[in-house]
């Protein structure tokens, strides 16, 4: 006896993949939800991963999504290629150098602070579709108003 069962045929084809939950891209605001030092790049330069969630997502059980996302950052000295990623990422974030020009980082300080980025996703070199940040932004100051008594 042969059966039918309808299915969608682009469902099918994510069935079983990570791109069913791929976060559509889109402008967010980010969370720091994790940060975990994890070894160096291939030229030895210190590499932090960051657990991101969606901040307006992270609470709902309607979206049908990934609720966060991962993204990493080498600390490439001054004066070479890649330097200003890692310097941009760390400002929004806060992170304010000392008189010395030094910037100390703390990973367990950045848990709870927020931003703004494009979340877009892209095949890697093995063509597996990955989730990525780019156009990463302060979140606008909310302007307080004094009340007067």
């Amino acid at each position: 006896m042969t059966m039918q069962f309808p299915v969608d045929v682009n469902e099918y084809e994510r069935a079983g993949s990570n791109e069913r939950y791929i976060i559509p891209d889109n402008t967010y605001t980010l969370e720091v939800m994790e940060v975990t030092p994890d070894g160096t790049s291939k030229n030895g330069d210190p590499k932090i991963n960051f657990k991101l969630g969606l901040v307006e997502f992270l609470n709902n059980p309607d979206w049908p999504y990934n609720r966060w996302l991962y993204h990493s950052i080498f600390l490439i000295p001054m004066g070479k290629k890649g330097h200003g990623i890692a310097l941009h990422f760390l400002k929004v974030l806060g992170a304010v150098p000392d008189e010395q020009g030094i910037i100390n980082i703390e990973p367990s300080e950045f848990i709870g602070r927020r931003f703004s980025a494009f979340v877009y996703s892209e095949k890697d070199a093995q063509g597996i579709l990955r989730q990525r940040i780019n156009h990463i932004e302060p979140l606008p100051e909310v302007p307080t108003e004094e009340v007067p008594f």
